[in-house]
């Protein structure tokens, strides 16, 4: 049982592991707790995230569709009803 235990948690660990986290900051580079983060996965959804790492599937969350940010539901389905937002590279 322990051993099962152990190997889900490092299979969790390392599925979570590609994941990118985007954090509030102040105008001199200091995280703000007190301000909501975002994981970024690999397929593309940005979810947001409590302060110790857990996605808020009650929150609205986005995929990155092309040169879009469009929202979608908890499952993945677009919301045509919901503005979306353009990516501009530099």
């Amino acid at each position: 049982m322990k051993l099962l235990l152990i190997a889900i948690t490092l299979i969790s660990l390392a599925a979570n592991a590609d994941d990118k986290r985007i954090y509030s900051t102040d105008s001199i580079g200091n995280r703000q707790y007190n301000k909501p983060s975002f994981t970024v996965t690999d397929e593309g959804r940005i979810y947001e995230t409590d302060a110790i790492s857990n996605r808020r599937y009650d929150k609205q969350s986005y995929k990155i569709d092309g040169n879009k940010i469009v929202p979608t539901d908890a499952i993945g389905n677009r919301q045509y009803d919901k503005p979306s937002f353009g990516i501009q590279t530099q």
